[in-house]
């Protein structure tokens, strides 16, 4: 995989067309009383985005049930936590100090002490995997690149707060325990092989992230798409982490659709494309208009 902080900025990620440059979605199917609707998110947005869709209130008001990659709530339960620790850890004999040579552990320092003022000793962050190493500077970088943004009040957690705050049912359309093994269950090796392309190419990841924010806040979730799909160079990956769980969720949500209307919210580059949600959707029937 080349290109490992854009899929973790996107988890927290068709090419360009005009129809598709919105984010907001209805889905109904001819004949069927039952109107669902499906936000596309990105981690990296302000909560006014949501503010400016003026169909989203209806589309949660009328919503049986609010669909989320996770129910955010149980991410922080003990059992959560227990499964996100566990997933994050290296086993005695993969640590970082071990996988990485002593170069490339001081390729990586040299990326890590700007980030944190030199506070953080590399030596602290060896337990980790190399992908969940790959994911804290994603979060680092984050902080760096958009400083206003409350790590607290993103698009998914915010939707689902609302939901429930109107007494409306939130539900995952994964657990913990699949996302985890989908982002930290590849092989070390694997994983250090990906990080040190990461670090090699820190100015470039900036830069992409920059360039996917400001495609989200266009409503463009086909540029995101295709820069995501230009910039994997391994199918395998892109199947495990896009198209695999499109696949999985529109075969829940085509049939639970038909019996009630559903608000999905999910990251903005799942939606396009071939094997992406809204055609998915399309091939099993139901009509699927912009509703910005």
């Amino acid at each position: 995989m080349k290109k490992i902080l854009s899929f973790a900025i996107l988890m927290v990620l068709c090419f360009t067309t005009k129809v598709s440059a919105q984010i907001l979605w209805k889905v109904e199917k001819p004949g069927n009383e039952h109107v669902s609707y499906i936000l596309g998110t990105h981690h990296f947005a302000t909560l006014s985005v949501l503010d400016s869709l003026v169909n989203l209130p209806e589309a949660l008001q009328r919503a049986d049930k609010v669909y989320g990659e996770l129910d955010m709530a149980e991410m922080t339960s003990p059992a959560s936590m227990q499964v996100m620790q566990m997933a994050l850890m290296a086993p005695a004999d993969s640590t970082l100090d071990k996988v990485l040579t002593p170069a490339q552990l001081d390729s990586v320092k040299a990326v890590l002490d700007p980030m944190t003022g030199g506070q953080l000793p590399l030596a602290a962050l060896y337990p980790m995997k190399p992908a969940a190493l790959s994911t804290q500077i994603a979060a680092m970088m984050s902080m760096k690149l958009f400083p206003d943004l409350n790590p607290l009040e993103g698009l998914d957690m915010t939707m689902q707060q609302r939901a429930k705050a109107l007494g409306k049912p939130v539900a995952g359309l994964e657990t913990m325990e699949f996302q985890m093994d989908c982002l930290y269950g590849t092989p070390i090796s694997e994983q250090a092989e990906i990080l040190m392309k990461t670090i090699a190419d820190i100015e470039g990841e900036e830069k992409r992230a920059v360039e996917l924010a400001a495609a989200y806040m266009d409503h463009n979730i086909d540029a995101i798409y295709k820069a995501m799909i230009e910039e994997e160079d391994e199918p395998e990956a892109l199947d495990r982490l896009i198209f695999s769980r499109n696949d999985n969720w529109v075969n829940q949500l085509s049939k639970e659709m038909s019996d009630a209307s559903l608000l999905v919210v999910v990251g903005a580059g799942h939606l396009p494309g071939e094997r992406g949600v809204l055609e998915q959707l399309r091939k099993a029937g139901y009509t699927v208009t912009a509703a910005e």
